[in-house]
């Protein structure tokens, strides 16, 4: 039996091919649109999420200022009612408020303890100080100043009245007076070259000065020193001159003030019980001591020359 043309055609054709590719397409389509549907969610859940804890956020940030603000800044019981001061004889109570800007009856929360402490810390005697509130209604001012040894002053300034004066503590900080004590007065006073290169810190000018602040240190450890210094010149580098309250001159080494000190307390000593006063000593040469004494004139007397002596101890 002969078979067609069209007969072999329909044999060979795979039954359901066109069908199949059809609904492959459709559901590709259809994961497609699935899988953007779910993108789209994710998406809305991220942004509901994000908008809902930003908006817990701000509502715990209002809400904690507004509590701040009705129980502790705008609560009267916070008012500031008190102040203890202990400013260490520097300053008065009503100075310290003036400059921190620390008043009465304002709250104690809207007060800048740092820009307070900052004030007071640009005072030059003041070496500490500490600022605290103490609940619900008090503040606490701690200062502590710093103690002056002696004047510093330019060697050519002839006196104390002039714009190069500072005062001196024991660790050699310069510092301008904030108030200036009658005690401060008796202090001795060192005379540099030049104290500019002392507060920049010159490796030279601050070792001579140096050597005269461990001059007074030796100096104040002795209790029974018959030395009384009224001034430290420094111009010379190599030695510090000396001149006491009663005028006597001294030359002292840099070096070893303790042990120069040692020496002239005996000769000084023997003087007081030989009734014998001292012009100049030179306390350099460790083994003989070059003396130069006054000679008091007697009563009525005319005045007698002074002369030129060695006295080795």
């Amino acid at each position: 039996m002969t078979r067609t043309a069209g007969s072999r055609t329909a044999k060979n054709r795979r039954p359901g091919k066109s069908g199949s590719g059809r609904e492959h397409l459709l559901d590709v389509r259809v994961r497609r649109s699935t899988a953007k549907r779910q993108r789209k969610n994710r998406a809305l859940r991220v942004v509901f999420g994000a908008t809902l804890w930003v908006g817990l956020a701000a509502g715990a940030v209002f809400g904690f200022h507004a509590i701040v603000d009705k129980f502790f800044l705008r609560n009267p019981e916070y008012n500031l009612r008190l102040v203890d001061a202990q400013l260490d004889d520097l300053m008065s109570r009503d100075e310290a408020m003036n400059l921190t800007g620390i008043t009465l009856g304002k709250n104690i929360f809207q007060i800048d303890l740092g820009a307070a402490e900052h004030a007071l810390q640009q005072i030059d005697q003041i070496e500490n100080v500490a600022i605290q509130r103490d609940w619900p209604d008090k503040i606490t001012i701690k200062l502590t100043k710093r103690v002056p040894i002696a004047w510093l002053a330019r060697s050519d300034s002839g006196n104390l009245a002039t714009d190069h004066t500072l005062l001196l503590d024991a660790k050699g900080h310069t510092m301008k007076p904030y108030r200036i004590e009658p005690d401060y007065w008796r202090l001795p006073v060192i005379y540099a070259p030049d104290t500019a290169l002392i507060q920049q810190g010159d490796i030279l000018a601050v070792a001579d000065l140096q050597a005269a602040l461990d001059l007074l240190a030796a100096r104040t450890e002795r209790a029974d020193s018959l030395l009384e210094i009224s001034s430290i010149d420094i111009t010379k580098g190599y030695a510090l001159d000396v001149i006491a309250t009663d005028k006597a001159h001294f030359t002292f080494a840099p070096q070893d003030p303790a042990g120069q000190l040692d020496r002239l307390q005996k000769l000084l000593v023997n003087c007081r019980d030989n009734n014998r006063q001292i012009e100049s000593v030179n306390l350099i040469p460790k083994k003989y001591t070059p003396v130069r004494f006054q000679l008091v004139a007697a009563a009525g007397a005319k005045p007698i020359e002074d002369r030129n002596m060695e006295d080795s101890h």
